[in-house]
Order: structure tokens, then C-alpha cells, then sequence
């Protein structure tokens, strides 16, 4: 069962979150999307759709990942929305408006791509990774940083997990 959150307590846990995270970082241009992210933050409540302004950081957008979270009777369904150039090209699959599930099913040891957004719904607040990769890319790195944070319409239902991926290690791979 999903813990239920109050409000603020949400608020302040996925603000607390970034700030830890953005402590263990190694990418600057993770880094620098952590800040934004933090920057567009409100107190009271979690980030907004509306909040999130890809003007802001274009420099940033070939890393960025917009999901949709598709709630249904018997499970929840995430949908690529946005993605960034630097991901269409690391992926062996074309993943562009297409359900996470689906995506799964084409790539071996990929649910990753799911479990790692499905813990930003259960616990709420933005989820980092830092490692080696464990599923296939067109490119070969030694460092996949990325992190998800959570965006919600009305402050605390998470509808949407706008996401920052840095790919690092290889001469193939975009700079972190």
C-alpha cells in the first residue's frame, strides 16, 4: 500500500531529496538541472508541469525526459512524452511516445526504466542513480547518472516525472 502524504511533508521530503542528491553528483549538467529543479521548487507543494520551463535550460534539454503516469484499475502505465536528443540517440529502440511497458518488452533487463519511476511514486520524492548501465545502449559508458523528479498538478499526485540523464565514460557519449 502507498504511504499517504500530507502535503507538506511531501513538499519538504522531495526538496530534501534533491538536496541530497545534488550533493553525491558527479555530472555538472545533472548538477545544473538538480539547481533548476530546486530553483522552480515551491515550498508549500510539489512542482507543477507549468513550473517546469525548458527555456530556462536549453543547454540541458538533450538529457531531458518528460514522463506521463497513467494510473489504471490494475496497474500504472508511464508514457514518454519528451526526450531529449542525448537518450533518443543512446537507445537501441525507438522510445519516443511510446509506454515504458512497451519499451520493456523490446530490451532485455529493462525494467529498470520502470521500477526506478515507480519508486518516485511510492516514496514521493526524486530518485537518483549513479553506476555502471544494466541495460544495452547504442553507445558503451562506464557512468549513467540520472535522476527523476516528480511533478504534480495539483501539489501532490504525481501525474508526470520529468527526468535529467547524464551518459559518461566513452568517446561515443555525449559530455556529463
Amino acid at each position: 500500500m502507498t504511504p499517504a502524504f500530507k502535503p507538506l511533508d511531501l513538499c519538504q521530503r522531495n526538496i530534501a531529496a534533491l538536496r541530497d542528491c545534488l550533493s553525491k553528483v558527479q555530472s555538472p549538467r545533472l548538477a545544473d538541472f538538480i539547481r533548476y529543479m530546486l530553483s522552480i521548487h515551491p515550498t508549500n507543494r510539489l512542482p507543477r508541469r507549468q513550473n517546469f520551463d525548458p527555456m530556462e535550460i536549453p543547454s540541458l534539454l538533450s538529457g531531458v525526459v518528460l514522463v506521463t503516469v497513467h494510473r489504471e484499475v490494475d496497474r500504472t502505465r508511464f508514457k514518454m512524452k519528451v526526450v531529449g536528443q542525448d537518450v533518443i540517440d543512446a537507445s537501441p529502440v525507438t522510445i519516443g511516445h511510446r509506454y515504458l511497458d512497451e519499451i520493456v518488452a523490446e530490451l532485455p533487463a529493462a525494467s529498470i526504466i520502470i521500477d526506478t519511476r515507480q519508486k518516485v511514486l511510492e516514496t514521493g520524492h526524486a530518485y537518483l542513480r549513479q553506476g555502471p548501465p544494466t541495460m544495452p545502449f547504442t553507445f558503451k559508458m562506464t557512468v549513467l547518472e540520472y535522476i527523476h523528479c516528480p511533478l504534480a498538478e495539483d501539489g501532490e499526485t504525481i501525474d508526470q516525472i520529468v527526468s535529467f540523464f547524464s551518459y559518461r565514460g566513452h568517446k561515443g557519449a555525449p559530455a556529463g
